[in-house]
């Protein structure tokens, strides 16, 4: 070897110590060409970190595109030159795993993956276990109850010691590791029916028509085992399980390591196509080398649902409450978001998607749908429908070329289609939610700001598949009335980004206070706007740019993020007591959380607490458990029915229908919002076996709280009574059965049958002396003649239905003509009078005698 050499061999050696600072780390690196500089976001956000190195847990909030794999990897390699280690990056799927190898390949940071040979068993690379070089693997690969870092409690492999950790992308790392902790029983699996019958009759207690679903396979029928169910049934449940862990049957192949040992303090779940079990919180303390880490750091896009992140990866409340959040939104990328209906009623869904699919002729054009049946209205366009058998191909033709229609199926996140893989985005209803605990979720909670946060997350998912970097641009479109209403009540919109929240308070209001008088006239502004966008208009430009630089959180905004992360984090510690059996303490906890904040509390959260509590301390105490189900059933329906449980009457009208509807009124801004609103509450209404009944049912419960009725559906929530009971401002009850699947060109005898009943029941709870009407929704008018219904009893036929949806829709316009918040009662209750929608003239507007 040359003098040479042999002097540069090893690199310069006249400093003992390696630098800490990342970014003085990063001078040290031997880049590839063009790589050599730090953007200024990524140096401010490394130099904040380092400010906080010492702190354990560290969240952190970084634009798509801003470059935080490389922020990340020198966070970690900071920590290996300090003498922490050894370090893991986490990935929460492969695709992202490999482009977190090949950015270390840009810049020559050590990385090292874990070997793949399927004839020998797994094992660590050295350089990792030495601290010499950082791993880059997925959150399941460590998350899974054979893991490789090691399960507590089972010693098939050591527990490895991490020094530092850098989750990417953390709320995809969340569902995966719920998923990683859920034994799921697939309806043709032969546990799935000795399961099955041990719950059948629990079940059905709680609801004949979910019970009736489930039992003939529906998937979006859901429900929970209850707990004292679950108790009562655990040896028989655990016999069954151990049985299938004993045979490595892939049910519980990679999930008993995590709750095997807490089977019994599960939760189960159950729908017409799985069974799940699932425990309250994700067991993370069983994975010790995530628990246990000297050093977690928790990266993502965004942080909009933030709760999750203590309640199931138990991260400190105070680095959530406090992330790094670079101020300069400067690098964003254009994003225009346009709600053609918001501009012109006319403009629905069937308007607009052979507009948007011509955008396809020049441009890929991208649709996010949240279900197949949504997927379908886009066939006629001759798109390309995209799940996960060929989501590789899709996206690999979309890198490759132009002029595609691509509709992918509930795919809000994961999917990179940056540049012009993507110029022209659709969403194209509200997500769609995937297990039978989130369905159970979805309906308990419906309304809380917990399970709006989530929405809001999952959307703002979606909207960031196409804009990936701060040179990026793409116009996105949203549709569906649900999506559009959801998004446009005010408070949802606090649980977006900041920036995210100015695209679309932008987008929604496009053309400021000016309205376009007709079609035409608002399709030429919509072209304009998106040709502005896409050819990248100088002004357009600027504009959006300072728009984002003007984005920042709102002083109340923080204040309901505050207290969404207290509720959490006290949720957090009472079931960490709940795991280490102190049941009295975890209970006490939860009492706590629900009286410390009872002001602030809706009814729906207060009583998901309340069964929690109870599902806590049924295991120590059934009496006082039962109490608590009982208290959370009075404040709401939709939680499991009390095993002493008794009917909760209608005895109280809400008040007078003019000032509720006000009420209503007050969670918009926008008038229009007001008209999509009342749209998406009707648009189920239809006599059709094309619709879903319990969308249909839900629908005219909807319509009765809208008209400030009592609304209930005992049927439903009682499992026994009619589809749907209102209770009017005059103190009559409104008996209705819906029967939109039929087909009938008369009402059968077995639907009058289903009224009579109704009718008893009714009776049967409310005396004799109470007013009623019963009312059959059915497209027919006149009976069969071997049935034979009450003489009070009408029908609302299809006519008739038409008339009443017409109504709504007058109303809806003539509330949309000034501000939603300008309104007053008197002024509300002259509409409803002249729509013939108040409680004296509803029934004779709306409905005739059936005979």
């Amino acid at each position: 070897m040359s003098l040479f050499k042999n002097r540069i061999k090893g690199g310069h050696s006249s400093g003992s110590l390696r630098p800490t600072d990342p970014t003085e780390i990063f001078k040290t690196l031997i880049h590839q060409e063009g790589y050599d500089y730090l953007r200024d976001i990524q140096k401010e956000f490394l130099l904040q970190w380092h400010s906080k190195r010492s702190q354990r847990d560290v969240v952190g909030i970084l634009n798509t595109g801003a470059g935080k794999t490389l922020i990340g990897q020198l966070m970690l390699l900071s920590k290996l030159n300090e003498g922490i280690g050894p370090a893991v990056y986490l990935c929460p799927d492969k695709q992202l795993l490999s482009q977190a190898v090949e950015q270390a390949k840009i810049h020559n940071i050590p990385v090292v993956t874990i070997p793949q040979d399927p004839n020998q068993p797994a094992e660590f690379p050295l350089e990792f276990v030495n601290g010499k070089a950082i791993l880059v693997t997925t959150f399941e690969r460590m998350f899974n109850g054979k893991s490789i870092f090691g399960v507590e409690g089972y010693g098939h492999r050591p527990i490895q010691e991490i020094g530092a950790l850098v989750i990417d992308d953390a709320h995809s790392c969340i569902k995966k590791a719920r998923q990683q902790s859920t034994i799921v029983i697939n309806r043709e699996h032969p546990a799935y029916n000795r399961l099955f019958r041990l719950f059948a009759s629990s079940i059905r207690e709680q609801g004949e028509g979910a019970f009736v679903a489930i039992n003939s396979g529906e998937s979006t029928v859901a429900r929970m085992v209850p707990y004292w169910s679950w108790r009562q049934q655990k040896e028989n449940v655990m016999s069954i399980l151990h049985n299938l862990y004993e045979q490595d049957d892939p049910v519980t192949r990679y999930t008993w390591g995590l709750i095997g040992d807490e089977v019994s303090k599960c939760q189960c779940f159950i729908s017409g196509t799985q069974i799940e079990i699932t425990p309250l919180q994700i067991p993370v303390q069983r994975i010790p080398s995530f628990f246990n880490a000297k050093h977690r750091y928790v990266l993502s896009a965004t942080f909009n649902n933030n709760t999750d992140l203590i309640t199931e990866l138990g991260i400190d409340k105070q680095s959530v409450k406090e992330p790094i959040e670079v101020d300069n939104q400067g690098d964003a990328g254009e994003r225009l978001i346009i709600a053609p209906k918001r501009y012109f009623t006319e403009l629905d869904d069937e308007v607009m998607r052979p507009i948007i699919a011509k955008y396809a002729e020049t441009f890929n054009v991208v649709v996010i749908v949240p279900n197949k049946q949504k997927a379908k209205k886009w066939t006629k366009y001759k798109a390309t429908l995209v799940d996960k058998d060929n989501i590789e191909l899709a996206t690999k033709t979309l890198k490759e070329s132009k002029g595609n229609l691509m509709v992918f199926i509930n795919r809000y996140d994961g999917v990179d289609l940056a540049g012009d893989t993507c110029r022209i985005l659709v969403l194209d209803g509200v997500p769609n939610v995937q297990s039978a605990r989130e369905r159970y979720t979805t309906i308990v909670r419906e309304g809380s700001p917990f399970l709006n946060a989530q929405i809001a997350q999952t959307i703002e998912q979606g909207l960031g598949r196409a804009v990936r970097s701060g040179s990026d641009h793409c116009s996105v479109f949203i549709l569906d009335n649900a999506l559009l209403n959801f998004i446009g009540i005010d408070k949802n919109r606090t649980f977006f980004d900041p920036a995210t929240r100015k695209q679309l308070d932008f987008g929604l209001e496009l053309f400021g206070d000016y309205k376009p008088n007709t079609s035409e006239e608002a399709l030429h502004e919509i072209y304009g706007a998106v040709e502005a966008c896409l050819t990248r208009d100088s002004d357009w430009r600027t504009f959006h740019k300072d728009m984002i630089l003007n984005a920042q959180m709102e002083d109340g905004d923080k204040e309901v993020s505050t207290h969404l992360l207290d509720i959490a984090d006290t949720e957090r510690t009472s079931l960490l007591k709940f795991g280490d059996d102190l049941i009295e303490d975890a209970c006490r906890m939860i009492r706590d959380l629900i009286n410390t904040n009872k002001d602030s509390l809706d009814k729906i959260d207060e009583a998901w607490y309340l069964q929690m509590g109870a599902n806590i301390l049924d295991s120590v105490n059934p009496v006082s458990a039962a109490d608590m189900q009982i208290k959370a059933r009075s404040l709401s329906s939709k939680v499991l029915k009390p095993q002493t449980h008794t009917y909760s009457k209608l005895t109280k009208t809400r008040g007078k229908q003019s000032e509720l509807i006000v009420q209503w009124l007050s969670q918009f801004s926008n008038a229009t919002d007001v008209v999509i609103g009342i749209e998406s509450l009707y648009s189920a209404l239809v006599y059709s076996p094309d619709v879903d009944s319990f969308s249909f049912e839900k629908s005219v419960f909807q319509i009765g709280e809208f008209l400030g009725f009592s609304s209930q559906m005992p049927e439903e929530d009682e499992g026994d009574g009619p589809d749907n009971l209102w209770r009017m401002e005059n103190n009559i009850n409104l008996i209705i059965e819906a029967k939109n699947n039929s087909m009938n060109s008369k009402v059968s005898r077995a639907d009058v049958e289903q009224l009579l009943h109704s009718i008893q029941w009714h009776t049967d709870k409310y005396g004799v002396d109470q007013q009623y009407v019963p009312i059959l929704m059915h497209k027919a008018t006149k009976c069969m003649d071997n049935a034979h219904p009450s003489n009070d009893s009408r029908v609302m036929n299809s006519q008739l239905l038409i008339q009443l949806k017409a109504a709504l829709s007058h109303l809806a316009k003539s509330l949309s003509s000034k501000s939603p918040h300008s309104w007053t009662a008197k002024e509300v209750h002259g509409l409803l009078v002249s729509y013939g929608l108040t409680c004296e003239q509803f029934v004779e507007k709306y409905t005739i005698p059936l005979r």
